[in-house]
């Protein structure tokens, strides 16, 4: 029998499982890239986005800066705070 801790945690791994691969686009309309990971940190996960742009970029993945997960057209929104990039 799993605890709840357990089964949330498999949860949560599906879900990031689930994000990889999404085109990441800003607010602004830019084409970031592609998630290609999920770093799980203490404070927030941190995602991983490759961009042709900019190389590997590391966004937090925190309210103000994940503003939306489309799992329905693959398309995760962000907002750049000053110095991401």
């Amino acid at each position: 029998v799993r605890s709840r801790r357990q089964r949330q945690m498999c949860i949560r791994d599906s879900f990031i499982a689930d994000l990889i691969s999404l085109k990441v686009i800003s607010d602004e309309g830019e084409d970031l890239g592609e998630l290609t990971d999920v770093l799980q940190t203490g404070a927030n996960d941190v995602y991983v986005i490759d961009s042709k742009e900019h190389g590997e970029v590391l966004m937090p993945a925190i309210k103000e800066c994940v503003l939306n997960v489309d799992m329905e057209s693959g398309i995760i929104t962000v907002h750049l705070m000053s110095g991401l990039i």
